[in-house]
């Protein structure tokens, strides 16, 4: 369950070598990103559910912003591969082990950039320390402030979140998860701090939740 919804930074802080080392191998793969025709036909092709498709161009117009905001602050992220794989981080989402298997396929038709980075994003922990954001890591937090296809923000993402693991864990979790969501609140703070802007005004207005609209 920690491994699953974990946030805590003495649990899933990356060391400044394993991180080059992921970076590196990632940028060894020499292939092109799908462009976002692309990627709905692809989604279309895997038979996607609509409503899954709708999460996805969020959860990628959220995480292209904030792939934008942290290169305007000196990072080097790949903007269309975050977004390529904003759009098809949930190909799979019907079936178990959504992102493996999700993963699977769009190597299997040319595309391991893309899979590398949504291969464990149900699992994956976000790097706590800022300045070492990569691809992944911009990935999981779009997806993890987007509920169905609006952003809503980290907080109103974790209750939700939240209410599901109770039901699958039990309510001796609610303490744990409590903490795991507030550390993820927090990191979201830091993160809108070193950009200089709240979330919600990066991202498009027509993905944004009624509340955060102008």
């Amino acid at each position: 369950m920690e491994e699953k919804y974990g946030f805590k930074k003495e649990n899933c802080k990356i060391k400044n070598e394993n991180y080059k080392t992921k970076k590196e191998n990632c940028q060894n793969i020499k292939e092109k990103c799908p462009t976002k025709s692309e990627c709905e036909n692809i989604l279309e092709k895997y038979n996607t559910p609509i409503h899954v498709r709708k999460h996805c161009y969020a959860v990628s117009k959220t995480a292209g912003s904030i792939a934008e905001a942290l290169n305007n602050k000196g990072l080097k992220l790949d903007v269309d591969l975050v977004r390529a794989a904003g759009y098809l981080h949930d190909i799979a989402r019907v079936e178990k082990n959504h992102d493996k298997v999700g993963a699977d396929y769009l190597s299997s038709i040319g595309y391991k950039k893309v899979a590398n980075v949504i291969k464990n994003h149900t699992k994956h922990k976000i790097n706590p320390d800022i300045g070492l954001l990569d691809e992944e890591d911009v990935l999981c937090i779009a997806d993890r402030v987007v509920l169905q296809s609006n952003y809503v923000g980290p907080k109103k993402r974790m209750d939700y979140i939240m209410s599901k693991a109770i039901l699958k864990y039990g309510q001796d979790s609610r303490d744990l998860l409590d903490s795991i969501a507030k550390e993820f609140v927090n990191f979201i703070y830091a993160l809108e701090d070193f950009i200089g802007s709240p979330l919600y005004k990066i991202v498009p207005e027509d993905i944004r939740e009624e509340k955060y609209k102008n």
